[in-house]
């Protein structure tokens, strides 16, 4: 049996699968859609870019045909019930509350499209661009541990804004990783259009009787890692991946591990909407640095003294019961600290104030971190990385 480039499309509902077999020029939603290419693929669903029709049916040729391109994410069959029950109420109701001007996720509709699998539920969203993973890679590949700290903290700035609004309406994030960063696409006078026409998609595969198709994300905005803070303030960078978000009660899912937050480790573990903010620490620390802060992969335990160790910090009295706790081990001298680990890659003045942002997002105990909405408005470093370009000339 041949093996697939990138999803498993040959695995069924029952396997756990059951991803979407699609197409290029394959119609959607009957007719509505058109899938032009595949922007990706991730656990439990596969992303394309899709033509939709304008009212008399036909496909716009102007000035304004940049607009009539949209994202279909395709559920997996296994997942989609789920995603029904759970995601879709939150992205109707609490997350359709959100500010007009940072909509969150920019969904516009959902519909049900079958295949061999079984019925997949579709999100209809806005289009995306490049992840912010090709501008930290692109920085590695020069040698940089890290990227400059004043991209850092405009990507931080970009993420809190959009944190403190979903917090506003009570819903975690839970996926504030670097995968869950991306660009925009350059959109208007026909720029979009253009590009999609200049880089057709690469010849489908047929393999196991489905069609494999090669994902092309969107690449006709690109910025460089090195720009000065006067270009980076105007980088169409947002927020993505809220495929996991979630409302009250908030409780850990088993596939995912949250960058090891403390309170997710527990033999009773929990989550909440500190816990985007102990990711989000996380986040900027490999932002930083190019590396992990956290990499123990051992027991609940091990993993939860590392933090200790790492953090200098103390396990809450109210957790001291928990049988993880009980059984972490003792403190080991030799474990660098996270201070330590900053000044290796950054200056005096650098770590001294990364370092303090830092130590507000990483707590041991939840209650200890600060709201997203604090950060945004009251951390100075922060606040540097949200200026407006007008400010570095």
């Amino acid at each position: 049996m041949a093996l697939f480039p990138e999803e498993p499309l040959n695995l069924s509902a029952a396997d756990g699968y059951g991803y979407f077999p699609a197409d290029i020029n394959q119609t959607l939603n009957g007719g509505e859609f058109t899938i032009v290419r595949k922007l990706g693929w991730g656990p439990r669903s596969s992303t394309w870019l899709v033509q939709d029709k304008d009212e008399d049916g036909t496909y716009l040729d102007n000035e304004d045909s940049d607009y009539q391109y949209s994202a279909v994410q395709a559920f997996t069959v296994a997942k989609s019930k789920e995603v029904e029950s759970r995601l879709l109420p939150i992205v109707e109701n609490e997350l359709s509350r959100t500010d007009e001007e940072i909509h969150f996720p920019n969904y516009s509709d959902s519909f049900w499209e079958k295949s061999v699998h079984g019925e997949h539920l579709c999100f209809v969203m806005d289009v995306y661009g490049l992840p912010f993973s090709h501008v930290v890679q692109a920085a590695a590949n020069t040698g940089r541990a890290g990227l400059p700290v004043h991209v850092v903290q405009y990507a931080s700035s970009v993420i809190l804004e959009k944190l403190a609004v979903l917090h506003a309406e009570k819903v975690m994030h839970a996926g504030v990783e670097l995968k869950s960063i991306v660009f925009s696409v350059a959109r208007g006078d026909g720029d979009l259009t253009k590009h999609i026409a200049s880089t057709p998609p690469a010849k489908t595969q047929i393999i196991d009787g489905l069609p494999a198709v090669q994902s092309q994300p969107i690449s006709n905005y690109k910025v460089k890692w090195y720009e000065p803070m006067s270009d980076v303030s105007q980088w169409m960078l947002r927020l993505s991946g809220f495929g996991y978000v979630q409302v009250q009660p908030y409780a850990p899912e088993r596939e995912l591990n949250y960058s090891s937050a403390p309170e997710t480790l527990l033999e009773n573990p929990t989550c909440g909407l500190a816990t985007d903010i102990w990711m989000l620490g996380c986040l900027v620390f490999q932002l930083l640095t190019g590396k992990q802060l956290f990499t123990s992969t051992g027991t609940g335990a091990e993993r939860l003294g590392e933090i200790r160790d790492v953090l200098q910090d103390i396990i809450p009295d109210a957790w001291q019961a928990d049988g993880h706790v009980q059984a972490i081990p003792d403190a080991n001298g030799s474990t660098r600290t996270l201070e330590q680990r900053l000044k290796e890659v950054l200056s005096e003045d650098e770590t001294s104030a990364v370092y303090a942002f830092l130590r507000k997002c990483l707590v041991i105990d939840p209650a200890g971190r600060k709201s997203a909405k604090d950060l945004e408005l009251r951390d100075e470093w922060v606040k540097e990385g949200s200026k407006c370009s007008c400010c570095y000339r």
